[in-house]
């Protein structure tokens, strides 16, 4: 088949597939156990209780996504998600165009310029965030990947305000702080300095209201305290646990170790990886953008509780390096995409619906594309140049 006619035949099966996933979304359904009282609170005007609540995430998108419920909060439960979740997606559509506009700076045509900048938003991932109840993982990964390019484009007090923004929506933006400084030429430390300025701004006073419940939120997030060990079959520690029943039906479980120690490992990876490209003279202030992909694939491989829409993050970084480092039609995050869907497939509505008894062949398949890709992006990110 020629390429061209590959190419669009890919292309339209991303379409079926972001089709596939939007009709078959429900709403929100983590949202209704976490971040919806402390988003209604604050609607409400009740900051004092707002500050009380600690959900499993930081305070920024909850506070972007208050206005917007206070006009509905009285409606359907299903309509006050998704009109809260509304400016979230402003994240991913904002970093599409600013693609866009850059694809269109160095010469590639309308219909490459707004596939990209269709991709940045309308995938199947953003859906499956949609429908767990996780808008925020697109707000927070546009913001990182959003930091690294403003950096590049040397906009320092963007990049940092973007850095401290995503560092106030999920912990997991810490993997963006050093890409974020590797594509800063200079002024590095004052980069660090305005971000965790507005970082600390936006997380002090839940701290200071409620430093029990503070604590307690974070080292579940950190350490995954509240899971048991439940795991997925997604990720490099599945092999180590077994099949056990549970109220809810059975469920995959690895050792607590295992899962305890998940969190932890992604930073403690993240770390070296990084150092690594800062110290090679020969690096392209562009590679932090391949080096972020890097780390959100290994933060998903690495995650016992790994599930779709974690992914979000990485397919986003990807996207952005191959319209910076090579423009053109993105044919490495098509196929990220693609197989994204595949191996996801029966989680479609619910989390081990379909795949429980299929579990040992979506481990299998995952790992069998997953791995490899990591590894080649991160031998195409560190690899000697000529």
């Amino acid at each position: 088949m020629p390429a061209r006619a590959l190419t669009i035949t890919a292309v339209l099966a991303v379409v079926a597939l972001t089709l596939r996933a939007a009709i078959g979304m429900e709403p929100g359904l983590d949202y209704f156990t976490d971040a919806s009282q402390a988003i209604d609170l604050l609607a409400a005007g009740n900051v004092s209780g707002f500050l009380q609540i600690q959900p499993l995430m930081g305070s920024f998108s909850l506070i972007v996504r208050a206005p917007f419920v206070r006009l509905v909060l009285y409606e359907d439960l299903d309509v006050v998600y998704y009109v809260g979740a509304l400016p979230l997606l402003a994240g991913g559509i904002v970093l599409g165009l600013a693609l866009r506009r850059h694809l269109e700076r160095v010469g590639q045509g309308p219909a490459v310029q707004w596939l990209v900048a269709a991709l940045a938003i309308l995938n199947p991932l953003t859906f499956r965030a949609l429908h767990w109840g996780h808008p925020e993982e697109i707000l927070a990964g546009a913001l990182c990947v959003g930091a690294v390019l403003a950096a590049l484009w040397d906009r320092r007090i963007l990049s940092a305000a973007l850095l401290g923004l995503a560092l106030a929506t999920k912990q997991w933006a810490l993997l963006a702080v050093l890409p974020v400084l590797i594509a800063t030429p200079s002024r590095r430390l004052g980069v660090l300095l305005v971000a965790g300025v507005i970082a600390a701004a936006l997380t002090l006073p839940g701290i200071l209201s409620s430093p029990q419940a503070f604590s307690s939120v974070s080292q579940n997030a950190a350490l995954q305290t509240g899971s048991d060990g439940v795991a997925t079959p997604y990720n490099v520690f599945w092999p180590l646990g077994s099949r056990e029943p549970t109220p809810q039906g059975d469920r995959y479980f690895v050792p607590i170790w295992a899962s305890t120690i998940s969190h932890p490992l992604i930073v403690l990876v993240a770390l070296p990886l990084s150092l690594l490209l800062w110290r090679r003279p020969d690096r392209r202030r562009d590679d932090a953008l391949l080096l972020l992909a890097l780390l959100f694939s290994l933060r998903c491989v690495l995650d016992t509780w790994n599930i779709d829409y974690y992914a979000v993050p990485f397919v986003l970084a990807l996207l952005s390096w191959e319209a910076v480092r090579r423009p053109g039609v993105p044919r490495l995050t098509i196929a990220a995409i693609l197989l994204l869907s595949v191996s996801y497939w029966g989680e479609h509505v619910r989390f081990y619906g379909q795949t429980l008894e299929d579990a040992p062949w979506l481990f299998a398949l995952y790992m069998a594309w997953v791995l490899p890709l990591t590894a080649w992006l991160a031998r195409t990110l560190y690899r000697p140049r000529t």
